[in-house]
């Protein structure tokens, strides 16, 4: 609530100035940088939420069906980018990205470039360091719905003359997309209010909604534009949980 009532008053170096206002709703959609910053934002956001999925299916599938004896060593090892902070494993992005690190070292090497590549900062490079932060978040998820999952069914399929492929496409996938839209919801979340990982691997050009709400707060004092540009942030995260569960309360339903 008091994030909402700031973010309708105007703020001069710190002080509040004037009554409440639409002004910096207004000022943050109409202009073309605030603008680019939302969308970045979103984009980065879903971008990151696809390759988790994509990522954490294969890798949960395994995990589940594996009958291997090191399946518990296998699904902590897994999760174990948990075990370390944020900050230490965009760090070790920052190490392999940068113009000296690993990757360069390596395709400079090969021959396969003849000067390093500028690949932070930048967009791709946030999009890789978040979806590596949270892909055990989507492991853990799609492995929640793949437990609940009858195995009996994907054996009738076969059973019946189905290829694997064709019982994955109509038994596996559409009884598991629950857990699917609840990795690729809370990757997504988690993803556009993230800090740390933009703020290291992206710069200037590439502020995210949350870096630039620290710049509002911190460098330039303007209180009501950073507490607006929090409401937007919040309120995408809130409209997107809701249609989830509507989406979700109607094929319940059916």
């Amino acid at each position: 609530m008091y994030l909402l009532s700031s973010s309708l008053l105007v703020s001069d170096s710190g002080v509040i100035v004037g009554g409440l206002t639409l002004d910096n709703f207004s000022s943050l959609l109409r202009r073309s940088l605030y603008q680019a910053i939302i969308l970045r934002t979103f984009v980065i956001g879903i971008s990151v939420a696809a390759l988790v999925v994509l990522l954490a299916y294969p890798l949960a599938y395994f995990l589940v069906r594996t009958t291997s004896r090191w399946k518990g060593a296998l699904i902590a090892l897994s999760l174990s980018p948990l075990l370390a902070s944020v900050i230490v494993r965009t760090y070790g992005w920052y190490v392999i990205l940068n113009r000296e690190g690993a990757i360069n070292q390596f395709a400079l090497n090969l021959g396969l470039i003849d000067r390093p590549l500028q690949l932070i900062p930048s967009t791709p490079a946030i999009i890789v360091g978040l979806a590596h932060a949270l892909l055990p978040y989507g492991v853990l998820s799609i492995m929640s719905s793949l437990n609940g999952l009858n195995p009996n069914l994907e054996r009738a399929a076969l059973s019946l003359g189905a290829t694997r492929w064709r019982t994955f496409r109509a038994v596996t996938l559409p009884m598991t997309l629950p857990g699917v839209a609840g990795g690729f919801l809370l990757a997504f979340t988690l993803a556009i209010s993230a800090y740390a990982t933009p703020a290291i691997l992206g710069g200037p050009a590439t502020q995210t909604m949350a870096t630039m709400i620290r710049d509002f707060m911190l460098q330039l004092l303007e209180w009501g534009l950073g507490s607006a540009m929090g409401v937007i942030l919040a309120a995408s995260s809130l409209i997107l949980l809701v249609a989830t569960a509507v989406i979700g309360g109607a094929r319940t339903r059916v």
